[in-house]
């Protein structure tokens, strides 16, 4: 299994500061052009993912939903299991 790169690891790579890799991962402004697409083509090379967990300490928002059913298997109940994960993930949350 892979390890997963952090922030900082990539601004390594990219030759700037982990606050530059964040306000251009974020999307902000105020990020010399050149150097937003140096770090994003690096993100793409290394197929970075924010680490979720990581994320949620830090936002105070963990973006995850619980479902709670009492069976499962019943075909019912996973057609709402399906459906519900599937628009959740629409709006960047995980389901459990």
């Amino acid at each position: 299994m892979k390890k997963r790169l952090t922030i900082k690891q990539i601004a390594k790579l990219a030759n700037v500061s982990d606050s530059t890799v964040s306000r251009i991962l974020n999307n902000q402004p105020d990020v010399n052009e050149e150097t937003r697409q140096r770090v994003l083509a690096i993100v793409k090379e290394v197929n970075y993912r924010p680490d979720a967990i990581a994320r949620s300490l830090v936002t105070g928002q963990s973006q995850t939903l619980a479902f709670l059913t009492e069976d499962i298997r019943n075909p019912f109940f996973a057609e709402i299991a399906r459906g519900l994960e599937d628009a959740a993930s629409k709006y960047g949350y995980q389901v459990i």
